[in-house]
């Protein structure tokens, strides 16, 4: 026994001593150690620090990708060289770097001289017609050309279309404002609007719908439109979608139903961002 002991120990010594494990720590019991659980919230899943790059998934838009990274739509797509806000599934979209300069149009090519117009022959001679006749016609035709230019004005097809004011936006939703704008995270940035879950959702102004879906950590079913390329509004939580990319809404169209997607009860994320930064609501919404 105390042979087959010892064989024991020199087998157990050849196997630790390459490791560097101690003799005198065999048998005995080893010191149970808590792991460590870190948490993390909902906006760090979406990262607002943007890598170098960003791979196109299925269901992004242009402008999807942009509010993503808190990026001027414009600005992004310059930066890319696009020609349009298109963008293919698989698509590398740089994020960061310099922007080049907008492609400047091919040169013109010189017009070429003209030949000399050939001297045109003298007319003959007409024959003058008496002071009193010339006078009369000439008032003739000058009542005719008044009478022409004012049945042009009168014309309604000649009126000039307006552009929609985008200094008339309307409130979405009829519902109390539950929590502010603040600055305090990327989701506080808004305003969080209460209602009855299913009532309408309405566009806040005219624009055209660049994003619709489910694709953005935190706002669940959401819609984003776009205002004269210069503001994006966004409706979040919602419970369905009523419009498609592409669509163009004017100001009160129903885009949404309010839901409690992404969230813990029924409301609506609000949200307008000028060039690609947040901004308050408020400052753009009629006085209740």
């Amino acid at each position: 026994m105390i042979q087959l002991f010892m064989v024991l120990v020199i087998m157990l010594s050849a196997c630790a001593s390459p490791y560097g494990v101690p003799i005198d720590s065999y048998a005995k019991s080893l010191e149970r150690i808590e792991p460590e659980v870190s948490t993390i919230d909902a906006g760090s899943l979406d990262a607002e620090d943007a890598g170098s790059r960003y791979l196109v998934r299925s269901g992004d838009t242009l402008f999807s990708i942009a509010w993503r990274f808190e990026q001027d739509p414009e600005v992004l797509q310059q930066r890319n060289q696009l020609t349009s806000d298109v963008i293919q599934l698989g698509q590398s979209l740089k994020l960061k770097g310099k922007i080049p300069p907008r492609p400047l149009g091919k040169a013109k090519p010189k017009p070429k001289p003209k030949p000399k117009p050939k001297p045109k022959p003298k007319p003959k001679p007409k024959t003058l017609l008496p002071p009193s006749i010339k006078v009369e016609s000439e008032s003739i035709s000058e009542e005719k050309l008044a009478q022409k230019s004012s049945k042009v004005q009168k014309n309604p097809l000649a009126k000039t279309i307006l552009p929609p004011n985008l200094n008339e936006w309307q409130w979405p939703v009829s519902g109390p404002v539950v929590e502010g704008y603040s600055d305090k995270s990327r989701f506080s940035r808004s305003l969080q609007l209460e209602g009855q879950e299913g009532s309408s959702v309405k566009a806040a102004a005219a624009g055209r719908v660049v994003y619709a879906g489910d694709g953005l950590v935190g706002f669940g079913n959401l819609v984003i439109i776009s205002h004269d390329k210069k503001f994006l509004s966004a409706y979040g939580h919602n419970q369905s979608v009523s419009v498609r990319v592409g669509d163009i809404v004017s100001a009160g169209d129903i885009v949404a139903k309010m839901g409690s997607t992404g969230t813990d009860r029924v409301k609506l994320h609000f949200e307008i961002r000028k060039k690609g930064m947040p901004i308050n609501p408020m400052t753009l919404l009629p006085k209740r």
